[in-house]
């Protein structure tokens, strides 16, 4: 008795689950609820090569072309919306973070040749999120646009179709717009590149169609990035020279905190950590050690970030100054004191020239008896200390502070 029961059920429930699996297969892009209503649609007509919009109201499920128009589109909602990404082809090959989306517009048109009616649907993928290019010093991603016919149950691989009259649609992003035209749909997909200078989080796309000129909007996400960037390329090596490193956040909202940690191939940096707040850029120093390339990376998981690199050459122009310093210096006292020149007392000028250049810069040690409050570089800076220590000659100072 029970079995007989089960039967029943079965045979009651099986048709009207095989039927509502041949409209779901059969209009995965139109819901049923969709195929019943009314909808206004937007009629073009190409009368000698000029096209001309009508509207006209029907049922989506009994629309058709007439004779003489071309296209026809209609509004099936306000917003994109995300859709299931097994209606795709198998030949799109998708990233796992890939979002599929689609326009709220169901599309008619006629085939080129043959001028049999189709409607169709125009997907997009948002690729990944939008990342740094170093290089170029803005953010790149793409969006791929994949017009797709509603077809019928069974016949999942389409093939592609030649629309009579293209369709085009307009991207925007910041002030930047561009233009897509629509010749045929399944194949092959459209690519379009988006750039933004500096987002804050996401990048907001507007999608313009006939049916809405104002345009369907969609966030784009952002890979934020640290940027390391130095006023300088070279450094005078062998621990003559410091110089700052700059760091700052390109695509995050200004009260966002990041720690930062960072490494350094030669030289040493004065830290190897710090947090960097939104717009406020961070600073260390970096001391030359040795000769060659330096390259300086930062570390988080989460972020993107270049690769800084400095060179350090051999420091022939600090030595030469500091030792033409120390010389000329010793050649002032030498002639003040009228004083007949001697070859003995130029070297010893330069070489406390070259003792007090290198205790400084190198020990930040002050051997002239002056107080400093800066240990910048420059070639006057070097050339004065030269002079001045072979002017007075060296004094026991004291190390620098600064």
């Amino acid at each position: 008795m029970k079995l007989q029961y089960l039967s029943l059920i079965i045979s009651l429930v099986l048709p009207y689950f095989l039927i509502a699996q041949q409209v779901k297969e059969r209009h995965r892009l139109v819901s049923p609820q969709l195929l019943q209503q009314k909808v206004a649609f937007k009629v073009s007509t190409d009368a000698a090569r000029i096209l001309d919009t009508s509207a006209r109201v029907e049922r989506v499920d009994g629309f058709r072309l007439k004779a003489g128009e071309e296209k026809a589109v209609a509004q099936t909602g306000i917003a994109i919306s995300r859709v299931d990404r097994s209606v795709l082809p198998d030949r799109i090959d998708t990233s796992a973070n890939a979002g599929l989306y689609m326009l709220p517009e169901l599309f008619y048109a006629k085939e080129s040749g043959t001028g049999n009616q189709f409607s169709y649907r125009i997907l997009f993928i948002d690729a990944a999120p939008l990342k740094y290019d170093f290089s170029k010093k803005l953010f790149e991603g793409s969006i791929r646009f994949l017009p797709m016919e509603v077809r019928e149950a069974g016949n999942d691989h389409a093939g592609q179709k030649q629309l009579s009259t293209p369709e085009d649609i307009l991207v925007s992003f910041g002030a930047v717009s561009k233009s897509i035209r629509i010749h045929s749909i399944n194949w092959p997909p459209l690519d379009l590149s988006i750039q933004a200078e500096d987002p804050r989080d996401s990048v907001e796309v507007k999608i313009l169609t006939v049916s809405n000129p104002l345009g369907y909007p969609k966030k784009l996400g952002v890979e934020p990035a640290i940027i390391l960037s130095s006023a300088r390329e070279k450094i005078q090596g062998m621990g003559i020279q410091s110089l700052p490193i700059h760091l700052s956040l390109k695509g995050v909202s200004g009260n966002r905190m990041v720690p930062v940690s960072l490494e350094s191939s030669l030289g040493s940096l004065d830290s190897s950590s710090l947090v960097l707040v939104g717009e406020k850029a961070g600073k260390v120093n970096l001391r030359s050690e040795s000769l060659g390339q330096i390259e300086i990376r930062s570390i988080n998981q989460n972020y993107r970030s270049n690769t800084l690199t400095i060179k350090a050459v051999f420091p022939w122009l600090f030595l030469l100054l500091a030792l033409l310093g120390g010389l000329i210096g010793a050649l002032g006292k030498n002639l003040i004191g009228k004083k007949k020149i001697r070859i003995r007392p130029l070297i010893l000028g330069s070489i406390m020239g070259l003792i007090a250049a290198v205790a400084y810069w190198g020990l930040g040690i002050v051997l002239i008896g002056f107080s400093l409050e800066t240990r910048g570089f420059n070639e006057a800076m070097v050339m004065g200390f030269g002079l001045l220590a072979g002017y007075f000659g060296l004094s026991v100072g004291k190390t620098s502070g600064a």
